[in-house]
């Protein structure tokens, strides 16, 4: 079934009601996919809940919907993965945002790096606009029910002073020789909130150019622990997918069987 967020302000949806789509939708909707009056979709309205819908009528001024059923989505993973990525040219940026919401991180946060490129920085609003776009298709695409967060860009160490308490942070550089991504999710204690919990995994990820000693010296400064991603050197947007998979595989059942859910 197709899936499509909606921008519903702080009305819920609910069965017997009827929508009217927004003409983008709409000419998504008539035009682009065709579906007749009787077929179904799904919008979704960023709260977690998806919200079965039928074509009540289509034509060339509006595409009214029936809501026919509210249920819960697919649950959220309950490791939340905060990805801190220096800047990057536009292609690969939107690649780790496309594939990286696949993934299940729940915040992408842009960071600007000492080796980031000169006027990277300067990402106006209709960047801004594709780049949330682009998280919002890949989540309807993946089957989420939320959309990610995405931070504005900062410096680097703007985003290593608002590491969330309780949070473990990683940050994989080429350099680093002593630990491996594995040696600290198995072996390091991890942190766990008021509730016993394990919340939150930041993962800080370099520039194209890499990350300088001195910023990864500040990073360690801040508890971020260093590690490495094997012996091949790798591209920005590599290191970043490999980060969040590994870290997925590694701690998201057993942050699950902690939490009982």
């Amino acid at each position: 079934m197709h899936r499509f967020f909606v921008e519903t302000g702080q009305h819920r949806l609910f069965p017997g009601e009827l929508l009217q789509l927004s003409d983008k939708l709409a000419h998504q909707v008539r035009d682009v996919l065709h579906l007749a009056v009787g077929e179904q979709l799904m919008l979704l309205d960023n709260s977690g809940d998806e919200i079965r819908c039928t074509v009540k009528s289509s034509n060339k001024a509006v595409v009214q919907v029936l809501v026919v059923e509210r249920q819960a989505g697919k649950s959220e993973s309950p490791l939340q993965i905060i990805l801190c990525q220096g800047l990057l040219k536009s292609a690969r940026f939107e690649w780790i945002l496309e594939k990286g919401t696949e993934l299940g991180v729940s915040t992408f946060a842009p960071i600007l790096c000492r080796r980031s490129m000169a006027g990277l920085v300067d990402a106006g609003k209709a960047k801004i606009q594709r780049w949330e776009r682009i998280l919002e298709e890949a989540a309807e695409q993946c089957g989420r029910a939320r959309r990610p967060a995405l931070l504005p860009i900062r410096p680097l160490s703007h985003a290593l002073s608002a590491i969330p308490t309780n949070a473990i942070a990683l940050m994989p550089w080429e350099e680093e020789q002593g630990q491996s991504l594995r040696d600290v999710l198995q072996t390091v204690p991890l942190p766990y909130n008021q509730d016993q919990h394990l919340d939150t995994v930041v993962l800080f990820i370099g520039p194209a150019g890499g990350l300088l000693e001195e910023e990864v010296q500040l990073a360690q400064h801040y508890g971020v622990h260093s590690v490495t991603l094997g012996t091949r050197i790798l591209r920005a947007e590599t290191a970043a997918l490999a980060a969040v998979a590994n870290v997925m595989y590694e701690l998201e059942t057993r942050v699950r069987n902690s939490n009982g859910s």
